[in-house]
């Protein structure tokens, strides 16, 4: 199998591309049109970057032994993931207490997985999928392409599961419409995984953090819309539609001055 980095050899979107065109097409403008430099990295990235790889770190273990590794095998992927961030010229913004904070999430992760641990079939399985125009059915010309977090086996059928961070809990709207998860139904029908569930795993960034767990399934409706909303931004790409969004994110974006001046 290719790795994630040969599949982006050629042209492509994710999904990470997709939320960040309708977050603000400005911002995609910037990162992805323009190549800018950010003026900063945001401490939410950081940390939720750091603390995925320790999540990862676990269930390639689990993967490899079908038990719980030690909890130091998780601390060693976040912290490895955390130094690579501070050798990085740009600044973590707002990055103070991030070792403590990761601390936390990691442990409550741990203490709710380590005495049951699943069977890991896939960790960070990258992909690369055709996506069809729901309306004309005609190939586009660029790949979906992504990894999927977690692929478990759980009696008779596949579930796929995605790790979040997050200020506070899921709203059910949140869990109902993130096309993420509509993607990973569609890339997992592709890749042979059959009829899978949908799982979310949310760690909360709260003063007492929690790991919340949503079981989900997306239908052909979700589907299809999703391949309407990846069709709808391309359209608009190539169209240089690239206006900015204004509000309370404007403060975290790390393009935010110059956006600013233009």
């Amino acid at each position: 199998m290719s790795s994630l980095t040969e599949m982006r050899e050629g042209l492509h979107v994710s999904v990470s591309q997709i939320k960040c065109y309708l977050r603000c097409p400005r911002q995609y403008q910037f990162r992805y049109v323009l190549g800018a430099e950010p003026e900063f990295i945001p401490a939410n990235l950081v940390l939720g970057s750091a603390v995925h790889e320790g999540l990862a770190a676990y269930y390639r273990s689990v993967m490899a032994t079908g038990d719980s590794p030690e909890q130091d095998v998780c601390k060693a992927a976040f912290y490895g993931t955390l130094v690579g961030f501070r050798k990085n010229k740009l600044p973590i913004k707002d990055g103070e207490g991030i070792e403590a904070q990761g601390e936390a999430l990691l442990k409550v992760f741990y203490e709710t997985v380590y005495q049951d641990p699943p069977q890991v079939v896939g960790v960070e399985v990258p992909f690369t999928i055709e996506l069809p125009d729901p309306t004309t059915g005609e190939i586009l010309e660029e790949a979906l392409v992504g990894a999927l977090d977690l692929v478990v086996r759980e009696e008779e059928k596949h579930v796929v599961g995605e790790h979040k961070t997050a200020a506070k809990k899921w709203s059910k709207d949140q869990i109902k419409n993130d096309g993420q998860l509509s993607a990973y139904k569609l890339v997992a029908r592709k890749l042979g995984l059959g009829e899978v569930g949908l799982r979310l795993q949310v760690l909360t960034k709260t003063k007492k953090p929690k790991m919340i767990v949503e079981n989900t399934d997306r239908t052909d409706r979700d589907e299809r819309e999703f391949l309407e909303t990846v069709v709808g931004v391309l359209r608009a790409i190539d169209a240089q539609v690239f206006f900015p969004i204004r509000n309370g994110m404007c403060g975290g974006c790390a393009f935010q001055r110059r956006c600013s001046s233009t």
